[in-house]
This record gives C-alpha cells, structure tokens and sequence, in this order.
C-alpha cells in the first residue's frame, strides 16, 4: 500500500508541476513559478493523507540537497579569484546594504530581531536562472557583462549560505543554553574552515584521480554520495543540510570533471527540485495570502527598491557610469532560490510566522513576474527620473559624479605604488563600514538583555538604561566612523595632489571638498547620532538627542583640552623663534666687533713697524 502511496503521488505532483509550467512558460516565466504554483493547488484543493505528506518532505528533502550541492558546483573559487574583481567590488558593497536594510525595515514593520536578521538574509540575493532566462530573452548585455552579473549573484549565494550558517544557531537558540549554543558556534566555525581550506585542497585531487582510474558513472555517484554524506555531517553539526550539500559541490567545482558530473545529475536535479520546490507551495495558504496582501506588497516593494539601491550603488562605486549602473540594477529584481530555503528553514524553527512566510514567497513569486516588466523599461525608466529631477538635486547628483570619475581618473594616473595603497586604503574603508553595521547589529541584538540585566541588578528606569546604552553604541559607532573619514579625505587627497588638482579658490572646491575639510570629530559624532537614529532599535527619539547631548559636550571639552595644548606649543614655538633671533642678531654683532676689534688692532701694529723702519732708515 505504501508502494501505491509513493506512486500515486510522485505521479499526481510531478505531473501538475509539468502542467503549470507549460502554462507559465507560454507568458515566458520561468518553470519554477510553475512548481510553486502545483504546491499551492495541492494545499488548497486537493487531500492529501499523512503518507503523502511524508513522501513529499523527504523528497522535498532530497531535492534541496541536489539543488544546493549543483549551485556549489558552479562556483569555481579560482575562476572567482581570476574574474571576478568587479562581482566581489559589487557584491561587498550590495550584500550588507541589503541585510541591514532588510534588518530596519523588518524592525519598522514590528519584527523581532532574529526575525529581522532573517529577513534581510532572505532578500540578499537574486534568482540565478529567473534573471539569466530574462536576459537572455531580452538580449539587452553582452556576454562580459552577463557573466560579470551571474558572478555577483554567485557572491551573493555565497554570502546567504554564510549568513544561514551563522543565523541557525540563533533559530534553534530557544532550545539551547548559553552553553550549548557556544559549543555549537564553535563547531560551526571549525566545520566551515575545514570543509572549505582541506576539502577544496584534496576533494578535487580525489575526483580527478577516480577520473583516471574508473568509468564516469561511478564517478557521477560517488559525488552524489559525497553530497548526500556532507549534508548528514552538517545536520549533525547543527546546520541545515544544505550547507553542507553546498560546500561540498564547491569542493568538487575546482575538478576536471566537474562539468561532466553536473551535465549527468541534472535530470536527477530537476525530479528532486521540482518536489522541493511544491513543498513550499504547500505551506501557502490561499486565504493567508489574501488577508496578508499588504504586507506581501510591502516586502516586494522593499526588496525592489532595496536591490536598486544596493547594486547601483555597488556598480557606480566601481567606476561604472551612472544609467549602465541602473540598467545592471534592474536586472536584479527577482528574488532567489534562497529567499525560500532560508525562508522555509526560518518557517520550520518557528521564527517566521505563517502569515510572513507566506508573504515572504508571495513576494518572490510576485518580484519574478515583475522582472521582464521593469527590466525591459529600464532605460526609459532612467530618462524619465532624469527629465523630472528637481534642477538642485540633479545638479548635485551631477557634482557628485564627476568628482567619483574625476577621482578615478587621478588615480589611474599615479604610480602603482600609489595605486596599491589607495587600494589597501579603499580595503581598510570598506572593512570600517562592515565593522559600523556589525556594531548595529550586535546593539540591536544585546539591548533589550543588558538593559533588563542592568534593571535587575542596579535598579533605576528603562529611559536611564536606554539612554546609557545609546551612549556606549555612539562612542563605539564614533571610532570607526572618525577613521573612515580620515580614510576618505587622505584618498581625496592623494587624487588631487597627483595632477596638482588642488582648488584654487573657493568656487572650484566641489561638495565633496566641502564636507571633508570640516572639522572631523564634529562630523564623525553628526555621522554617528544618524545612523542611530535611522537604524530601528526600540529607543525613543528624544534619548537619541540626550545621548548626542552628552557626546557633543564631551566632544567640545576634549577639543578644548587639545586646543589649550596646541597653543601651549604653538607659544613655546613662537618663544623659541624668538629666542633664536635674539640669539642670531647678537651672536652677529659680537662677531662683528670682534673683527672690528682685531682690524683696529692690525693697523696700530702695522703703523709702529712703518714707524720703527723709517727711523732705522
């Protein structure tokens, strides 16, 4: 009976995958949204018994292993290492800006913080497949600039399965004691080095010598053995397994089989994810989704204008001109595959509610849709923002731009010494900026239990702890932030020295100019009371400005101190010269009378011998 069970089911779920993906496929939407769409009409129309349900776990199981461990496979670290300098440029920039915002924006909607971590994991990165189905469509990039694109979205699977990793523990930590949750951290890390220093180092030497030695269909299942068996190591570990389904297609990637081994499991691949794919339409509910529209709403709408941002932002930095960067931004717009394991493995540790997760794959479901939609106005989309820009603000942008290239372009010009340490400069700058969102995220998650520890233990009010709390995230927020500063002025600086670029006057000093010749502890604190107060974090407002308040006179008086010792020396300098003339001028003038003197005393000798000799005479 079991045996029917399994059939029966295989058969009814495979082919209702099929049937709505031809559906989907004559609107050019890719088969995914078809396999979705199986899974939400097995929920919401058909009965299904408990051995059903069991069928579809395991295989959804299975399917998500395969599914991971062929993403891993084509990511080739080498050919990252060769190529991929603009993706990890773009990818390092993009990939904070949208966790941190997924964070504040999960933290304005009323999320808790693990709920809010999860969200922004969740919207970091893009479909792989989706968006290299619609470019191809569209026929919009050339080839450099598609594989420069599928390489920041390969950065951005490799950051979620990073983030996935770390958040676990945190999912699983109601179950855990501090004790327990530090030991699995550890392990974690232990098994995160080792999988990827001594698996990518000796797994691909493996591989190749079973190549040499036994035909390509052992091979094929040996690796499908591996993937499996790194997965169950993982789920003993205390991650997921596609973690380790994950590592263990990178281990495998650096082979000389590897595209063989992929090309032969992709049948395998497509039945396995194809079952993962509908479990998670299964956990959709019609009328869930109906009564959350809004929020589905609001989380397309944040990870498409998140997304924009993120990857505009991270193209422009890296030199790339404005409208292409856009035009490369838009081509983001469609949830990934990870935006439905994270989702799931956030759904099943009870962290998202049915209600957000089922907003969260509405979401992705909508924003790939949408993708030929937007992606294929792009440029007219630009066009049109530009012509109805505000004339100030489009002049600043313009201002801002030009001095972005105009920097480039000095550095381009300079020695490749200078080079290598505006480049080691530009590092430092982007590891302070991780290290300001790190303090954010560690302030946001520790708050609300230091400040019950603090009433517990020492009495007073929430507002004198809030306000204390604050106090200690500005000044560590306030290090960083001076750094960075000093970080940009020094390269502002190195960019003009080298074509004596210097202003001559006022009116050539661009905006850029003008915000980093300001006082620089002034500017870091004004920086650091804003990120506080645009990152959420459950305090009031009016405490953000008692702990500016408090800064800003501890600021005036520590600059008040410096000053009173610079004019200290400066007089001492001044005394000093001083001295120095008055010692210079009299030093002078004995040195004069002394040649006076000796002169004086030459022509009376010299007047006594013409003397004495005439009276010889």
């Amino acid at each position: 009976m079991d045996e029917i069970v399994l059939l029966t089911s295989l058969a009814m779920f495979l082919l209702l995958a099929a049937g709505c993906s031809i559906l989907f496929n004559r609107i050019k939407l890719p088969p995914l949204i078809g396999y979705l769409m199986a899974g939400i009409i097995v929920a919401n129309f058909l009965t299904i018994n408990e051995t059903g349900e069991t069928v579809v776990e395991m295989l959804s199981d299975m399917g998500l292993i395969m599914l991971m461990f062929c993403i891993g496979m084509e990511i080739n670290l080498k050919k990252l290492r060769k190529q991929g300098v603009l993706a990890m440029k773009v990818a390092f920039i993009e990939i904070p800006f949208m966790v941190l915002g997924g964070m504040i924006v999960g933290t304005l909607l009323g999320l808790t913080s693990i709920q809010s971590i999860c969200l922004g994991a969740v919207i970091a990165g893009s479909s792989t497949a989706v968006v290299l189905g619609v470019l191809k469509m569209q026929n919009r990039l050339n080839k450099d600039e598609i594989d420069t694109l599928i390489l920041v979205i390969i950065m951005e699977d490799i950051s979620q399965v990073i983030i996935l990793s770390m958040i676990t523990p945190l999912m699983a930590g109601s179950e855990l004691d501090a004790g327990g949750l530090a030991a699995m951290v550890v392990s974690i890390l232990v098994f995160m080095v080792a999988s990827i220093v001594v698996g990518v180092r000796f797994m691909p030497r493996i591989v190749n010598w079973m190549s040499d030695t036994v035909s390509s269909e052992i091979v094929v299942i040996t690796c499908v053995g591996l993937a499996f068996g790194m997965a169950l190591l993982a789920n003993y570990i205390g991650l997921s397994v596609a973690i380790g389904a994950f590592l263990m297609g990178m281990m495998i990637a650096s082979s000389r089989r590897s595209k063989d081994v992929l090309h032969d499991i992709e049948p395998m691949k497509n039945i396995f994810m194809a079952m993962f794919f509908i479990s998670v339409g299964m956990e959709i509910s019609l009328v869930t989704l109906i009564d959350t529209w809004q929020l589905m709403l609001i989380f397309t709408g944040m990870f498409i204008g998140l997304k924009v941002m993120a990857v505009f932002l991270g193209y422009w930095l890296a030199s790339v001109k404005a409208k292409e960067s856009f035009t490369y931004a838009v081509s983001f717009l469609a949830m990934g595959e990870f935006a439905f394991i994270i989702s799931k493995q956030a759904f099943d540790y009870n962290v998202f509610s049915d209600a957000i997760y089922t907003s969260i794959v509405g979401a992705a479901l909508l924003s790939m849709i949408l993708l030929p939609l937007i992606s294929g106005t792009a440029s007219r989309a630009w066009d049109g923002v530009r012509d109805r820009c505000p004339r100030l603000l489009y002049g600043w942008l313009v201002s801002l731009d030009n001095t972005k290239s105009t920097f480039y372009n000095n550095i381009m010009l300079t020695s490749t010494k200078t080079r290598k340490e505006v480049a080691a400069t530009l590092n430092a700058t982007y590891m302070l900026v991780i290290l300001i969102a790190i303090i954010q995220i560690l302030f946001i998650l520790v708050i609300p239990y230091i400040r019950d520890w603090g009433l517990t233990y020492f009495g007073g009010n929430m507002e004198f702890w809030s306000s204390l709390l604050l106090l200690f995230n500005l000044l560590a927020t306030y290090l960083p932030v001076y750094r960075l500063i000093e970080n940009l002025k020094a390269l502002n600086n190195i960019a003009r020295k080298k074509r004596n670029a210097l202003p001559k006057n006022q009116s050539d000093r661009t905006i850029v100019d003008k915000l980093l010749e300001s006082n620089t502890p002034l500017l870091a604190l004004m920086i650091g009371i804003c990120i506080l107060i645009i990152v959420p974090n459950g305090i009031e407002l009016w405490e953000h400005f008692v702990a500016l308040f408090i800064a800003l006179i501890l600021l005036l008086f520590i600059n008040k101190k410096s000053l009173s010792k610079k004019e200290e020396m400066d007089s001492y300098d001044v005394e000093d010269e001083e001295f120095n003339n008055i010692t210079t001028e009299s030093f002078k003038k004995m040195m004069a009378d002394m040649v006076a003197k000796e002169k004086r005393s030459e022509e009376k000798e010299n007047k006594v011998v013409s003397i004495n000799t005439g009276d010889f005479k």
